[in-house]
């Protein structure tokens, strides 16, 4: 399955003038929605995938979003922890938050969140 961006983010995004193709959307109340011919004026904004979101900022603004396990359970034999870093042209900012994350999809949705409120 896919993992999208939340509604925070979608309207960052939109914020910032993201325009891509999308098979999802949400509506001004925050519930998304699959996008039709019947219910273009429904869209609030789009409902990108988390990696369409971070190929967007790579090809539109020079940013590269990285995201390294920085934790290992050795009970469960799996990445406990997640953190990301940035490269924004020549600018290289490791962990910018300080913080771990418990999900590799919840790291990239705080790096694409940092991104656009700092970066953009």
């Amino acid at each position: 399955t896919e993992d999208y961006v939340s509604y925070e983010v979608a309207k960052l995004l939109k914020e910032k003038g993201f325009e891509g193709v999308c098979d999802y959307a949400y509506s001004n109340k925050g519930n998304y929605f699959e996008i039709d011919r019947s219910n273009f004026d429904e869209i609030y904004c789009l409902r990108p995938t988390l990696q369409m979101a971070m190929k967007w900022l790579r090809e539109v603004h020079n940013i590269f979003i990285v995201i390294e396990p920085h934790a290992y359970d050795y009970i469960n034999e799996k990445n406990s922890s997640y953190v990301f870093s940035l490269w924004h042209g020549d600018n290289y900012c490791e962990n910018p938050l300080l913080k771990d994350f418990p999900s590799y999809e919840q790291a990239c949705e705080e790096a694409l969140k940092f991104s656009l409120e700092n970066l953009i």
